[in-house]
């Protein structure tokens, strides 16, 4: 995902992870940021991401990039770093190859500064929490 990833294991029913997904884009929409949402074959992934902050260097559109999927115990894994948007894949690779390791460390360290990976497993930790 980058230089940073924030891991965790969330003690719930991997069946909440749809609902935790939504409670997550809720917040970070009511926060002003842009959140997108995909079911994925295991799981969920969400990309947050808000116009300056994350517009970094040669236009890089990156995001905070949760992944939550069933673990093998039966509860639920909680994955955050920084990602590139899908859509800019790329003329992404063709600046990564020259600038990746600064541009891939201040989007890390925008990302850590404000919190925002641990905002979102806040959000999740919360919603399985209250569901059980």
């Amino acid at each position: 995902m980058g230089t940073f990833t924030t891991k965790k294991r969330l003690y719930g029913n991997p069946s909440q992870i749809s609902a935790v997904a939504e409670q997550i884009r809720q917040a970070f929409v009511a926060d002003g940021y842009e959140v997108k949402t995909e079911n994925t074959a295991n799981g969920q992934e969400i990309y947050i991401t808000k116009g300056g902050l994350f517009k970094a260097v040669l236009g890089l559109r990156s995001a905070l990039k949760i992944i939550m999927r069933p673990s093998s115990d039966g509860n639920i894994d909680f994955e955050a770093g920084v990602s590139v948007f899908k859509q800019q894949i790329v003329p992404t690779i063709v600046t990564m190859c020259f600038f990746a390791p600064v541009v891939i460390a201040q989007i890390s360290g925008m990302i850590k500064q404000s919190k925002l990976d641990d905002k979102a497993l806040d959000i999740a930790e919360r919603a399985i929490y209250r569901a059980i």
